[in-house]
């Protein structure tokens, strides 16, 4: 049979617009590939493809990672709980860490370490996290890498010195809201007569990783037995960062380095801490104080007018027992230098400028209160 030809002139065939249809896999053998980890592709006509594709590995590894994640995010707060439990062991039955043995330290503020790089991925920050909030036990101090002298917390009253006239019976911190902070170190003098020193100060947040603050203490406050009270002393200011903080403890670390563990409730609950720094010296607990310098010294004139060894050892014990309570005493057991003396005038210069702020912000909000009042017209009786 002879093939038409197409006659000159006369326009192109015109080719379809539409693809050759591909034969569709019968439904028992799509099954089967799907089993064996194939899909079927389905082509721009929407008919469906022989051919035949593997699933991509990455796809594969970008399910598989998403898990993962989720189990590593789960596994840092059991980590950090069991890093918890680790620290609180060691440090128990240690007097705040006083009486802990070198390697022991090494190890727990290792430890510590590890915890604070778990704290700086908490959310929310320590500032704006309720958990801060609260009264605490210190139940540990190092003075890590720091240089710092004395004691991280107590001042004098926890030295040597100060253990051994003024017996420590607890040592707490609380953070008051709105912005309080106050420490307490209770003690007995002469392992007797129960008393106190306290402090009371005003938080200013610092920087923006939200978890630093700096903290300008009112001059401390000395009792004895509850009823004498003595504000003796200066103002002084530390800056402490929260480095990890959870529904049992919250550590701390000072601006020099220095460590702290401390831990919620029990005893911080009954010491109360909101009314540390509150009191003010009566003049009654002022005599009282003179006069008990003042016998120790005169007392000690007159065993050594005696010229009896007896007697002028005597008097040499009561005038060493008087340098000694008022060594610790002193400045209200704060030990400061030019440092700190520098941290006090910058934190009274935050304060200063946080007060009026928050002087302006009120001004701001009772001036719109009263504009927004001033545009209502009252209504027709």
């Amino acid at each position: 049979m002879q093939l038409m030809r197409q006659p000159t002139g006369a326009a192109p065939a015109r080719a379809s617009s539409r693809a050759p249809a591909l034969p569709v896999l019968p439904h028992h053998r799509q099954q089967r590939l799907r089993h064996r980890g194939l899909h079927t592709c389905r082509t721009a006509s929407g008919t469906t493809s022989d051919k035949v594709a593997l699933e991509s590995p990455a796809s594969n590894a970008a399910t598989d990672a998403a898990p993962a994640a989720a189990v590593a995010h789960a596994a840092a707060p059991e980590d950090a709980r069991a890093i918890v439990d680790e620290v609180l062991k060691a440090i128990e039955g240690t007097d705040s860490g006083l009486s802990i043995d070198p390697a022991t330290r090494k190890h727990v503020d290792g430890l510590l370490d590890k915890l604070e790089a778990l704290g700086a991925a908490q959310q929310p920050r320590p500032l704006d996290s309720p958990l801060l909030w609260g009264n605490y036990n210190v139940a540990y101090t190092s003075v890590g890498r720091s240089q710092e002298r004395g004691e991280p917390a107590g001042g004098r009253f926890r030295g040597k010195i100060g253990r051994a006239l003024f017996r420590t019976a607890g040592l707490f911190q609380s953070v008051l809201q709105p912005d309080i902070a106050t420490n307490k170190v209770e003690f007995k003098l002469f392992g007797m007569l129960p008393g106190f020193v306290g402090l009371r100060g005003r938080v200013v947040p610092q920087g923006d990783a939200g978890d630093t603050v700096q903290v300008l203490f009112e001059p401390p406050v000395l009792a004895i037995a509850d009823k004498l009270f003595l504000c003796i002393g200066r103002t002084s200011s530390v800056v402490l960062s929260t480095t990890y903080l959870d529904e049992r403890i919250r550590l701390g670390k000072g601006s020099r380095g220095s460590l702290f563990v401390f831990t919620r409730g029990g005893a911080a609950d009954a010491a109360g801490m909101d009314q540390v720094g509150l009191q003010r010296t009566s003049l009654t607990a002022a005599a009282l104080f003179s006069a008990f310098f003042v016998s120790l010294f005169a007392a000690g004139w007159l065993l050594w007018a005696t010229a009896n060894p007896l007697g002028r050892a005597a008097a040499v014990a009561f005038w060493l027992l008087g340098a000694a309570v008022g060594g610790v005493v002193r400045q209200g057991g704060l030990v400061m230098d030019r440092e700190d003396e520098r941290m006090v005038a910058a934190a009274q210069a935050a304060l200063a400028e946080k007060e009026r702020k928050d002087k302006e912000r009120k001004e701001e909000a009772g001036g719109g209160a009263e504009a927004g009042a001033g545009g209502v017209t009252p209504a027709a009786a």
